[in-house]
């Protein structure tokens, strides 16, 4: 990938995960460009598909677009995140360490990328209780 559309990329992120918020700074190694539509679905290098993503959130990504909403006894399909079409306060919100699907998107969303696994609660406790954490979200 082009260097400087690396770069652009990350400067749009201002050193947080387009995912779950968490700053760069704060987070065990360097984040990734990742396709938000992956290449093998027709995604392309164009700052309108790149997003940046922490390791935790892209590898549990990985080549998804899509999971399956568990609601009752019901299942459907339904897209995942997209941080170049949707915004992040209408799918998400905080409740203290914990990240809330607000819609099927975001439900879906915190499940696939396994938001809330325990490693990252307990991060997300750590850095609230020094006032880190959440970032201001757009």
């Amino acid at each position: 990938m082009d260097e400087a559309l690396v770069i652009a990329v990350r400067q749009r992120a201002a050193g947080q995960c387009e995912y779950c918020q968490l700053p760069e700074r704060w987070h065990p190694g360097p984040f990734e460009v990742e396709h938000v539509i992956p290449k093998q679905h027709g995604g392309s290098s164009t700052m309108s598909n790149l997003a940046d993503s922490c390791l935790h959130c892209n590898r549990h990504k990985g080549p998804n677009v899509a999971g399956i909403e568990r609601a009752g006894n019901s299942r459907r399909l339904v897209l995942l995140f997209h941080p170049r079409r949707h915004k992040w306060t209408r799918h998400f919100r905080w409740d203290g360490s914990v990240l809330v699907g607000r819609t099927p998107i975001g439900r879906v969303t915190v499940q696939v990328l396994a938001m809330n696994a325990p490693l990252r609660i307990a991060l997300r406790e750590e850095l609230i209780a020094e006032g880190l954490f959440p970032p201001m979200t757009n």
